[in-house]
């Protein structure tokens, strides 16, 4: 009788780990009772195909009503990188955003696909041999993005308008290339979870006892959403007490928390850019912001 080759994921080199989860995917299924169940299909879709359609989603039950609802104009994201351990990785990174709910259908296909099709040319253009991404000096490699980017006439700032008026920052080409680097970055990371720039609930539950609601599926808190390393550092440093004290503040607040703090601290040192801190700010910049 032959028997199933298992594989030992540990034993294998840093891009055939991904090739192995891409090589399938996740169906998750909701219970009466709440509770999500997981089951892992074998298909290499995601992995051999440079081109993703929004139609192949249909199968997948968590994703079935949200094709059906699709109506953009943009059904395919292109993988063209010239390097294919680079296209690999961006590969890997887009269907982790997809499965872990991160993204929704119009960003997956639409927006960040649109800023895929520009980092590709330039990928291809300036870094045709890059063997990954992560061997980027990304703040060299951000500087000559910015440049390129206003080669081809793409804006570099938008303005961002609260009740209180406009402030200037950074557009969303401008952000893309240390967005996508910070993402995958996040992804490989193996350090303690503490010590990452993004949080899996899953992780600080089993290590932690961290609480989290098992039938939601936002595992995670990404911190590089805050442009400005020490605010990062202090926010990390607070959330992670307050979560650890467990004293009326949930997983689903710390995830609040990241959805309105980045603006804020963008538009604080916007005002303020020599600051390293939040320490000087007075109701009149809060009252500005609001």
């Amino acid at each position: 009788m032959k028997q199933k080759q298992q594989i030992n994921i540990e034993e294998l080199g840093f891009h055939e780990k991904l090739q192995h989860e891409l090589s399938g995917y996740p169906i998750k299924t909701i219970q009466d009772n709440d509770s999500v169940t997981v089951r892992h299909i074998k298909d290499p879709y995601f992995l051999v195909n440079n081109i993703w359609n929004a139609d192949f989603l249909k199968i997948i039950p968590q994703f079935k009503e949200m094709t059906e609802i699709y109506k953009a104009h943009r059904w395919n994201v292109r993988f063209q990188i010239n390097s294919p351990t680079v296209n690999l990785e961006l590969k890997y990174m887009w269907y982790q955003k997809l499965f872990n709910d991160e993204w929704t259908l119009r960003s997956v296909f639409c927006g960040e696909a649109i800023q895929l099709l520009r980092l590709t040319t330039f990928l291809n253009e300036k870094y045709s041999t890059l063997h990954s991404l992560l061997d980027l000096n990304i703040e060299k490699t951000e500087r000559e993005w910015w440049f390129w980017l206003q080669e081809q006439g793409i804006s570099m700032q938008r303005v961002a308008s609260t009740l209180r008026g406009e402030y200037i920052r950074k557009s969303h080409a401008a952000c893309f290339l240390r967005k996508v680097h910070s993402a995958f970055f996040a992804l490989t990371d193996t350090r303690e979870e503490w010590k990452k720039d993004r949080w899996d609930i899953r992780v600080l539950h089993d290590k932690y006892g961290v609480v989290y609601n098992k039938s939601k599926t936002g595992y995670y808190i990404d911190f590089t959403k805050v442009e400005q390393g020490k605010m990062r550092e202090q926010i990390k440093k607070y959330i992670k007490q307050r979560l650890l004290s467990k004293n009326k503040f949930s997983w689903s607040t710390a995830q609040n928390y990241l959805t309105c703090l980045p603006s804020f601290v963008s538009f604080i040192f916007s005002l303020e850019p020599s600051w390293t801190d939040l320490k000087r700010v007075d109701r009149s910049r809060i009252e500005q912001y609001i």
